[in-house]
């Protein structure tokens, strides 16, 4: 069945790009008389299959661009699978697209209860007169980390020989660990469990050991042997013996560079939300997290850029280091780092714009970065004055959003277009203007939604995944910042 938007061009600063969509799309289309509102096209089938956003004006092979410091460092890539892609364990089979959104949303909702949570229990831990060398039970105190069931995993290798695993990739956590033979308590999880017995680089880290010293909570063997434990905000957690073993890289030249003496937790009891995972890689900033431990060997540094929700879920989105992180030569915006102490990223949100007209929003606390949370969550008073600046400048009919579990949604049967407010998150040194793919999607083929909500009373802000999508994103860990260029994501 041939359509009119299979072929579809997007103007924007003169520039006209073609984009090929199937049948049913939605595309975004930037208004040329105004700066103030963008154009949501859509054609009207049942069930939504893409949700394009145009190509960006950044070329994807700027950003494989030789860095200047390439030669203090290596440049790696692995790819981060969609936990509904047809290859993830975590994937739920023969659910609709509706469903799909619905469960998204619900499991944003639980991972911001678990970031309030690990955020307060931060604070505690840095106050604590006991952390480093505590011995602390994990019923008395919860890792400062988040929910362990996030949005994306990734390929991680470890051992000699190397044994391959599909683990949660998480910037709201900094342990990396896999389950470990033999088992007091393991889940079911897509593919072996890691042997420590068949690989010749294994060796358990000692209680007085630098690496065991930085746990959050570990407590000594009767062998004086690290034993971590970590208790997740979502309650789900892990046990065992924090351990060394090399790590193997992939190099953007396709070649494998070992890392020797990578801590790791060896996790013996695993029990929560893992899904078929062989375990987490932490990304965060805390010191025992796979960014944190490859330290120069990335230019302590690494990026991201993910594919749109809307994409084909077996879509990869890449996720670099070192030299490969590069952003382009213009367009780059950039933010602080704020709270360096923290496994979070925080920045800081000064304020947010709707439609070109700045609302009063104060969010001084700080607002996490964070890949593992879909929607974009504001404090519950900011949240308030931005729905209620989107309600009133759009004239279409409300609808019920409650099948997706979202709160501000319109009802858009019969309209093959229609112009939208632009958003404006103002970060500190820069702004953040997405398309309007990044803050609405369609629920079903007749209902648009808001992909934002209230962080229902937690004093929790999160800038989430649907707001970063089609953005290259550098965490440079040497110069604290994060910084973004808006980037086709599938061609980087």
């Amino acid at each position: 069945m041939a359509s009119s938007c299979d072929v579809i061009k997007w103007k924007q600063a003169h520039l006209w790009l073609a984009i090929v969509c199937y049948l049913p799309c939605v595309f975004i289309t930037a208004s040329s008389s105004s700066v103030l509102t963008q154009t949501l096209e859509f054609s009207e089938f049942g069930g939504i299959s893409k949700f394009n956003t145009p190509e960006s004006t950044t070329k994807p092979s700027h950003h494989l661009n030789a860095h200047p410091n390439d030669h203090k460092g290596a440049g790696f890539r692995a790819e981060l699978i969609h936990r509904d892609a047809p290859s993830s364990p975590l994937r739920k089979k023969n659910i609709t697209r509706l469903e799909r959104l619905h469960l998204a949303v619900k499991r944003s909702k639980v991972r911001l209860r678990a970031l309030a949570r690990g955020a307060n229990n931060e604070k505690l831990y840095r106050s604590s007169p006991s952390r480093g060398s505590s011995k602390v039970s994990p019923q008395d105190f919860t890792t400062p980390v988040a929910s362990a069931n996030g949005a994306y995993l990734m390929q991680i290798k470890l051992g000699t020989p190397a044994q391959t695993f599909q683990a949660i990739a998480d910037t709201g956590s900094d342990l990396v660990w896999v389950q470990c033979k033999p088992c007091t308590r393991c889940y079911s999880q897509q593919g072996p469990i890691f042997s420590p017995s068949s690989s010749s680089s294994y060796a358990q880290l000692s209680c007085t050991s630098q690496q065991c010293q930085q746990l959050s909570t570990s407590s000594c063997g009767s062998s004086s042997t690290c034993q971590y434990v970590y208790q997740y905000g979502d309650q789900s957690g892990t046990k065992g013996d924090f351990s060394t073993e090399t790590i193997s890289l992939t190099t953007t030249g396709g070649s494998a560079q070992q890392v020797a003496n990578f801590a790791f937790g060896c996790g013996h009891t695993n029990v929560g939300s893992f899904g078929g995972a062989g375990g987490l890689v932490g990304l965060g900033q805390g010191p025992v997290s796979l960014t944190s431990q490859l330290g120069s060997l990335i230019e302590n540094r690494f990026s991201y850029c993910l594919v749109s929700f809307d994409d084909a879920p077996s879509k990869t989105s890449p996720l670099l280091f070192g030299s490969a992180a590069s952003l382009p030569e213009s367009g780059v915006k950039s933010t602080p780092i704020l709270k360096q102490g923290s496994t979070y990223y925080y920045v800081g949100l000064r304020g947010i714009s709707v439609g070109g007209q700045q609302l009063g929003i104060s969010l001084a606390g700080g607002t996490i970065f964070d890949s593992g949370t879909t929607l974009t969550l504001l404090e519950d008073s900011a949240y308030s004055v931005v729905r209620s600046a989107f309600l009133s400048d759009i004239s279409l009919p409300t609808a019920d959003g409650s099948s997706a579990g979202l709160d501000l949604c319109f009802d858009v049967t019969g309209l093959s277009s229609y112009q939208v407010p632009t958003l404006s998150l103002h970060l500190t040194n820069s702004d953040l203007n997405p398309p309007a793919a990044n803050y609405f999607v369609l629920a079903d083929s007749n209902t648009l939604c808001l992909a934002m909500g209230s962080s229902s009373g937690l004093g929790l802000s999160i800038i989430g995944n649907i707001m970063q999508q089609n953005y290259h994103i550098l965490y440079d860990r040497g110069s604290s910042t994060i910084s973004f260029a808006p980037t086709q994501c599938d061609k980087l």
